[in-house]
């Protein structure tokens, strides 16, 4: 009895597992049925679930961990597609789509040695695999191998004549290689595939673009929307290729047909607001904006957008807030961080800015705008070796880009490196001969040196090629000053106003240079008249207004010229031009109550009179009055007048008084860069110096600011500074 009764308990026992494992055998088919029903279906979160499940019942079902993998890609999660194509390969080293997958992996995370592994041993089993041909095509073309990667897409299209990817791949081999007219063969082939396929008509068009055959482009692009008219993403890419061309009429009709095609689709109602932005129709971008963001509250690229508009309205705080927030939810998106530095540069941060730039650079390493901005902030911070490390980097992936060259010569100007700066302005005549920035640069180092024949005749090419270039014709002006030939000076004024006459600004800066010439000569009531003129052309002219004051003083004239201004004032209270004569004089003869209320004045009857606000924000400052104040004004005055030296001064001299002493620098630094021969300014930047530490830099400055002018307003706190840090 014992005995049958253990037989039946064995018997069940058997039957039970037998049941079992078919129960887990079906269940582990129909979840990975599910998951592959779900997947078809875009259900991705829900086909994760049951091929997790599958693989609960099954850790070694390979075909799972290959569909696990190609869901989490869906969910844009690669680390964990990753995870699961390593574990489908190693359970199963002969899955070629598995190995094909980590070698894409590798590929993508720059890891070549590892990807090459992979492509190998696939090709080892399969040669013709297409797919891993195109891998170790890619490969061969990153290690810069352009004949054997122009070899294996050739062997992709003798094997099927209809991979369009391809010729695409092969075209852009040979557009490397110099091959144009085979490049151009190649990707019409490419077109002749299936002439409906929008994708390789449009990479030709590209490749007319970047070969700068615009018209063959336009017929292009235009006739790939005839075939596709109600394709609102064409008249986008038109739009583009018209902005690039800088017919912003064109571009702009464009884009609002789009929006015709798809009048509800939010990616082309911001693409046109991208277009406001970038051409500062900033009223129209915010219509857009405002509009998507109604429809869309989160929808991220609009609101880096909107971040965007801001910093270019200077509300630079709500910007900040903004591209936090963006970085928050997006930690690996490098134009946020790119913005929040300018935005940050905006209020004077520097330090803070750096930082985000930096994180840009390394989130997108080629991103030439962002370290130009970034080597520009370490030149004007005087940190020369930094500065030239970000030039070189852009040289590497842009050799031939201009900018990065001027500011490299620039700075081996300041280092006093005279062959470098040479070299680097000579490269610039040499790689873009009809800009005349190149000539001018390489005429302002000679004139620096002396070298007065090769200066000119460097600084008359830059004009031929653009004769309204006025800091051009400042330097011919003032090498003929250096030389004393004051009547060949004057003359050249002369004839550049007859060509100058419709154009009020210039005119101003010419006869503000012949007020200074005759200055020179002692001819002080002809200088007086030409400053006076000044005026009358441009009454936003700052320098013209502290000569007229200078002049006054300097001749004991300032109660005739106050009483002048009273009377004017008297005749006529509405008049922003005498309240700032009035301002600048008092301010010369330290009454400062008086000069501030004329300042005032002056702003209350012409609230955007950039000189006005420039000498109320020094005032202030100077004065340790309200320095917020202050820089409100500065910033004011910035924005009217934002190449003026003066005005680079004062908004220093209140970053100084914040203590943001990298802002300071730069501004002082820009400053002495229009007016190298300002005690003040010296002064200036010698103290903020002093003030971060740098006692040498500090000393040679203050110097410098005494061997200009040893009597200037400052000269005796310079003088103490030097005593304390040792002379």
């Amino acid at each position: 009895m014992g005995n049958i009764r253990k037989l039946f308990l064995f018997a069940l026992f058997v039957l039970i597992a037998i049941y079992g494992c078919t129960s887990d055998e079906e269940k582990k088919v129909s979840c990975f049925e599910k998951g592959k029903a779900c997947f078809e279906k875009g259900e991705y979160k829900t086909a994760e679930i049951e091929f997790k499940n599958v693989i609960q019942i099954d850790p070694e079902y390979v075909e799972a961990y290959t569909k696990l993998g190609e869901t989490y890609l869906k969910l844009g999660n690669p680390q964990s597609a990753f995870r699961s194509y390593s574990i489908a390969a190693k359970l199963d080293p002969d899955n070629i789509a598995a190995q094909i997958k980590l070698a894409t992996f590798y590929l993508l995370g720059k890891k070549l040695k590892e990807s090459r592994e992979k492509i190998d041993a696939v090709l080892i089993k399969e040669p013709d695999n297409i797919e891993a041909l195109f891998l170790l095509a890619n490969i061969l073309e990153r290690e810069k191998n352009l004949y054997e990667a122009a070899k294996n897409f050739e062997k992709i299209i003798d094997l099927d004549g209809k991979q369009t990817r391809a010729y695409l791949g092969l075209s852009r081999i040979l557009t490397r290689q110099g091959k144009l007219s085979e490049a151009e063969r190649i990707l019409k082939r490419a077109v002749d595939i299936d002439p409906k396929a929008i994708p390789p008509s449009l990479v030709l068009f590209g490749f007319y673009v970047s070969n700068k055959e615009c018209h063959r482009a336009e017929a292009l692009i235009k006739e790939i929307i005839g075939d596709n008219p109600e394709n609102a993403n064409l008249r986008i890419a038109l739009g583009n290729f018209y902005f690039r061309q800088n017919d912003q009429s064109k571009a702009e009709a464009a884009y609002l047909e789009a929006l015709d095609l798809q009048p509800d689709d939010i990616r082309i109602k911001d693409a046109i607001a991208r277009y406001y932005v970038r051409n500062r129709k900033l009223e129209n971008a915010e219509k857009y904006i405002t509009e998507i963001l109604k429809q869309r509250p989160r929808y991220y690229p609009t609101r880096t957008l909107k971040g965007e508009l801001l910093v270019l309205r200077r509300n630079y705080t709500e910007a900040i807030k903004l591209f936090n927030q963006l970085i928050k939810e997006e930690p690996g998106f490098a134009r946020a961080y790119y913005f929040k530095g300018l935005a940050h540069l905006g209020m004077g941060e520097t330090q803070i800015a750096k930082p985000a730039l930096v994180k840009a650079i390394e989130l997108n390493p080629r991103n030439i705008k962002t370290k130009l901005l970034l080597a520009e902030i370490y030149s004007r911070e005087r940190k020369f070796d930094l500065a030239q490390e970000e030039i070189k980097e852009i040289l590497k992936i842009q050799p031939e880009n201009y900018r990065a060259r001027l500011m490299s010569g620039n700075i081996f100007i300041y280092q006093k490196k005279v062959r470098g700066a040479k070299a680097a302005f000579e490269s610039l005549i040499k790689l873009a001969p009809e800009n005349p920035a190149g000539y001018f640069r390489l005429g302002f180092l000679q004139r620096l040196l002396k070298e007065y024949d090769p200066a000119l005749s460097n600084f008359e090419k830059a004009m031929s090629i653009n004769p309204n270039l006025m800091d051009v014709f400042t330097n011919i002006v003032l090498l003929h000053a250096a030389k004393k030939e004051f009547a060949t000076a004057i003359t050249k004024c002369d004839k550049q106003m007859e060509k100058a006459k419709d154009a009020p600004v210039v005119l101003a800066i010419i006869h503000n240079l012949k007020g200074r010439l005759y200055l020179i000569q002692g001819k002080r009531q002809r200088a007086e008249e030409s400053f006076r003129n000044a005026l009358k052309e441009n009454p936003d002219f700052l320098q013209a207004y502290y000569a007229l004051a200078r002049i006054y003083l300097e001749d004991k004239k300032e109660d005739k010229a106050i009483a002048h201004y009273k009377a004017a004032l008297k005749k006529n209270p509405k008049q922003a031009g005498p309240n700032m004569l009035l301002g600048t004089i008092y301010d010369m003869q330290k009454n400062f109550d008086l000069a501030e209320k004329r300042y005032r004045k002056a702003l209350a009857i012409y609230p955007e009179f950039a000189p006005a606000a420039n000498n109320l924000a020094y005032l202030l400052a100077e004065q340790g009055k309200n320095i917020d104040e202050a820089l409100d004004f500065a910033r004011k005055a910035k924005e009217k007048l934002s190449s003026d030296p003066s005005i680079m001064d004062t908004l220093g001299l209140i970053y100084y008084k914040k203590g943001l002493y990298d802002s300071a620098i730069g501004e002082f630094t820009d400053s002495l860069d229009k007016m190298p021969d300002n005690p003040t300014v010296h002064y200036h930047l010698g103290m903020t110096y002093y003030k971060k530490g740098n006692k040498d830099r500090a000393r040679a400055e203050l110097k410098k600011a005494l061997s200009l002018d040893e009597n200037f307003d400052a000269s005796k706190e310079a003088r103490e500074i030097l005593d304390l840090s040792g002379k």
